[in-house]
């Protein structure tokens, strides 16, 4: 799909060396420039489409910087055959980001390219340190009514490239010169369109919420008399509590240009605040929490990613990783051993509480022993070169276990059997005869068979009329009822078998003592037996002044089996109950969010109601 090809020319530019390249994608080919300096590495995102990004390539001089020029502009060529869209842009960006190998870097979007940015930050792209935002545009919609309320007061038509792009304050001229030269109208009017208002590919298109799901540090930058105003772009900041938001009051659209040195410093501090805190901050725990001692559950998250488990027949277990369909990127399976591993359902998408992004959720059981890799990618609808992977390794250890043997006898009856365990069927044959069992039905759903029939033929067998067993060997690969039946005749004939042979294979179910309930389960009725494990877990937050707590005392149906504590899963809360069903009946189950101080002002409540049988 592309590939890449790098130039390495040493020159000395204040002391820079710059590396030069190209990366192939869908056809076009994109050149790229490094300014190699210290630091992280800060990918820039030009303003467009259709605009060179020449004009930035001066700033943050004392940092290592990557600028590439989308197709058609520049040195980057527009020979392919898909179609340019917003998706193309992101994938674009990615491709750069994996093929320069970048495992940790800073991005800074301006204008539109800030949209590009934000859309790929959505993504959660591992190595991606902080986001700086210049002059953001991520609301069209909200935009558009600007552009209205514009024309309608200057009685004019707009022209959008010189009101959006080509607004600035000061001397700079020169340094625009060759962007505005190379501008490539046709493109910039596919996105933007004709007319006062959005009327192309970007028409609609609003981005905006999504800041509130980002995790990373982030700067939003704005100049004083950029088009549409402070007072707009602030909005953003709104959005996104914990950014930090700037003003350049003597700039519009280019404080990088119009005022540099401000700019280098202020998005420099920027930046080395966040590589302090990166440095300064204490090693994530890798071993995480992946199987809960007291409930025995089995959960692996992104901090499990590289980890080596071992587990036993049997088990079933979940992935969950994060994950913002939204943005058209999603997980994908990429290896799992069947033998060893099965996967219970299709992923879904879970999202625990109405902010801040979800899980895409993997569930799978255990079925055989061996060792087995799970792989995922993550990557987009419209490019399946992953931006992230995952990977943990299962070892099922080989437990001897003591085969159910059928033989003829078995005929037309119902056995049950654990999973995994070895399933022997013995049928008499004939020698001299030429008839043989075969196979004419089964469940392969519920069993599959472990490796070729074959034959036990005592000593001293006379080669006509003797008897020898035909053996076939199953185990059960998941739950449920299975029929296997079997028919004996003479291969090359096509004649009724002389004799047939059936059996109904359960493959049990363990009994499964553990219900987890979450904030989604509100207001349901949940059937549980005695004796059963409920592990509830409720989205909590920030607040170390606020929990859930019982809102009415514990009661008697159920019993608290430890102190409620506080888990922590991308930087978001849960609450975390272990009950144990004590008494039958049919009891609700009440919960208050607040300050425990004040229980008759709750924040939020939670009801669920438990019938015990």
């Amino acid at each position: 799909m592309h590939k890449v090809s790098l130039v390495l020319f040493l020159f000395m530019v204040v002391a820079v060396a710059a590396t030069t390249g190209s990366i192939e994608l869908y056809g076009n080919e994109i050149f790229f420039r490094i300014n190699e300096a210290e630091g992280l590495p800060i990918v820039v995102i030009g303003d467009g489409p259709g605009i060179s990004n020449r004009y930035l390539e001066d700033i943050l001089p004392a940092r290592k910087t990557v600028f590439y020029d989308s197709p058609g502009i520049g040195k980057s060529s527009n020979a392919g055959s898909l179609d340019l869209s917003v998706e193309y842009y992101i994938s674009e960006l990615s491709a750069i980001v994996h093929e320069l190998e970048l495992e940790r870097f800073h991005l800074v979007g301006h204008g539109f390219g800030s949209l590009v940015a934000v859309y790929y930050a959505l993504a959660r792209p591992a190595g991606l340190s902080s986001l700086v935002l210049v002059n953001p545009i991520l609301s069209i919609p909200q935009l558009d009514l600007l552009l209205e309320e514009h024309a309608l007061q200057n009685d004019t038509e707009p022209d959008k490239l010189k009101l959006l792009f080509l607004n600035y304050r000061g001397d700079i001229e020169a340094k625009l010169k060759t962007t505005v030269e190379d501008v490539c109208r046709d493109t910039y009017n596919q996105f933007w369109g004709d007319g006062p208002v959005v009327t192309g590919k970007l028409r609609g298109l609003d981005i905006s919420s999504g800041l509130s799901d980002l995790r990373m540090p982030i700067l939003i930058c704005t100049g004083l008399y950029n088009f549409p105003g402070v007072d707009k772009i602030i909005d953003y900041q709104k959005l996104s509590p914990t950014s930090e938001f700037v003003t350049f009051i003597n700039s519009a659209h280019f404080p990088m240009l119009e005022e540099s040195e401000g700019f280098n410093m202020i998005v420099g501090d920027f930046l080395r605040r966040v590589e302090a805190e990166h440095e300064n901050s204490p090693a994530p725990d890798s071993s995480g929490k992946a199987v809960d001692t007291l409930s025995g559950v089995v959960s692996l998250g992104e901090k499990d990613n590289g980890v080596d488990m071992d587990l036993e027949v049997g088990r079933d277990f979940s992935v969950s990783l994060p994950s913002s369909p939204g943005t058209g990127y999603s997980w994908k399976l990429e290896e799992f051993d069947g033998r060893v591993l099965r996967l219970l359902s299709d992923p879904f998408y879970e999202e625990p509480g109405t902010t801040g992004g979800g899980y895409q959720v993997f569930q799978f059981r255990v079925i055989g022993p061996g060792e087995a890799d799970i792989s995922l990618s993550y990557c987009s609808c419209w490019n399946d070169e992953p931006i992230r992977t995952y990977r943990v390794g299962i070892s099922v250890p080989f437990q001897e276990r003591e085969a159910l043997s059928i033989d003829e006898s078995g005929n037309g009856k119902s056995f049950s059997v654990d999973l995994a365990v070895p399933l022997e069927v013995s049928l008499n044959v004939t020698t001299g005869t030429g008839m043989s069992w075969r196979i004419t039905s089964t469940t392969s759903s519920i069993l599959r068979q472990t490796k070729e029939n074959e034959y036990s033929i005592p000593e001293n067998t006379p080669a006509v009329g003797g008897t020898v067993q035909q053996r076939y060997y199953f185990e059960g690969i998941n739950y449920g009822t299975a029929y296997i039946e079997f028919s004996y005749g003479r291969p090359w004939e096509e004649a009724p078998p002389e004799r047939t042979f059936g059996a109904t294979i359960t493959v049990a179910e363990p009994v499964h003592n553990i219900y987890v309930a979450r904030d989604s389960d509100h207001d349901r009725y949940i059937a549980l037996e005695l004796d059963q494990m409920l592990i509830l877990k409720l989205k909590s937050g920030s607040s170390s002044d606020e929990t859930w707590y019982l809102r009415e005392g514990l009661p008697r149906h159920l019993q608290l089996l430890v102190d409620p504590f506080i888990e922590y899963v991308e930087e978001v809360g849960y609450s975390i109950f272990y009950f144990k069903t004590v008494e039958r009946g049919e009891v609700v189950l009440e919960m208050s969010y607040g300050s425990p101080a004040s229980p008759d002002q709750p924040i939020d409540t939670y009801r669920i109601t438990l019938q015990i049988e």
